[in-house]
């Protein structure tokens, strides 16, 4: 199968970065004196993340480049997985495993789980 580049994960990444930014301003800045803005982004982000590619297999920036997160079976991953999936997203070095070896980053080879481009039905 062929392995998704890293060009496409980083269109994933900022498209869906933006859309976790523009849904946290909102709390940010309804509770701004209540709750640190970093803990409501990365609250949303967690979220965001874990919702879409679990009951979706995909987030819209995933939905943009057709790409879709599968185990290593090429079937839905498991609840277990994508939790691990979006916890090890939070690891400060997740986005220097890119630069070094494989298309696959450390949240996809330690929660067994990669990007297939989704095909049609």
């Amino acid at each position: 199968m062929k392995e998704i580049s890293k060009g496409t994960r980083i269109i994933n990444y900022l498209i869906d970065v933006a859309i976790i930014s523009l849904i946290a301003s909102i709390p940010k800045a309804i509770l701004f004196f209540l709750v640190s803005p970093v803990l409501v982004y990365y609250s949303v982000f967690l979220v965001y993340y874990f919702f879409f590619e679990y009951f979706l297999g995909q987030t819209p920036g995933k939905m943009i480049t057709k790409t879709i997160v599968v185990d290593m079976q090429n079937s839905k991953p498991s609840l277990r997985k994508v939790l691990y999936r979006t916890i090890l997203r939070l690891y400060p070095f997740d986005g220097f495993s890119y630069l070094f070896g494989q298309e696959q980053g450390g949240h996809d080879l330690i929660s067994k789980t990669r990007l297939k481009v989704k095909e049609d039905k």
